[in-house]
């Protein structure tokens, strides 16, 4: 595969350097770039990885070593607004990782500008949903499944009609007034961050 030797040039390391990042022979590295063996899935995401290129790229689906064009059409956001935020998050010393891999730099980009980064919005947003899944385990650890078995179900769905509380399908030996007050903790824990987001208009 010649894109795994032009990469690698641009990178300006060596076959034997390669070999050695990805633990492999630097034979195996020459095989791969005149083409005699090909490298499967797991060994193309480790060569791009360490090569600081999309799989794309050394699957020849594109010709930009960057991988532009697969982030514009992947994401919606344009290489100047995924380029102001990768300028953004250096000026403000907020980058996560190595601040010389590009692909590092666009993914916490488009990240940030989905809400689901490192941005405050998307900090807050994240322990909201950590929460929710705090809410899972505690009706894990509480509920009963031969009692939410009974429940009626919609498919693989199972429905829970107002007349069960949930404290009626925890285990009998344990108290419901602990699971009902720790659940109302979370969900109000829940609510108040959400709120910190939205009253602060947070991005």
């Amino acid at each position: 595969m010649n894109r795994i030797k032009i990469a690698r040039q641009k990178k300006k390391i060596s076959q034997k350097e390669l070999a050695e990042k990805l633990n492999i022979t630097q034979q195996a590295v020459s095989y791969y770039e005149n083409g005699s063996r090909i490298p499967d899935e797991n060994a193309l995401l480790d060569i791009s990885e360490v090569l600081d290129v999309p799989i794309e790229y050394l699957k020849e689906e594109t010709d930009d070593p960057d991988g532009w064009d697969l982030w514009v059409k992947n994401t919606g956001y344009s290489v100047e607004e995924i380029q102001n935020e990768i300028q953004r998050i250096k000026l403000a010393n907020h980058v996560v990782g190595d601040e010389n891999d590009l692909q590092n730099l666009i993914r916490q980009s488009v990240a940030n500008l989905n809400g689901m980064g490192n941005t405050d919005r998307g900090i807050i947003d994240e322990i909201a949903r950590k929460v929710v899944e705090l809410q899972g385990v505690l009706r894990r650890k509480y509920e009963d499944p031969s009692k939410t078995a009974q429940l009626p179900s919609l498919g693989k769905q199972k429905l829970r009609p107002a007349s069960i509380k949930d404290v009626d399908l925890i285990f009998d030996d344990l108290n419901p007034d602990a699971y009902a007050k720790a659940m109302e903790v979370l969900i109000q824990t829940r609510r108040d961050l959400n709120n910190i987001s939205n009253d602060l208009k947070l991005k």
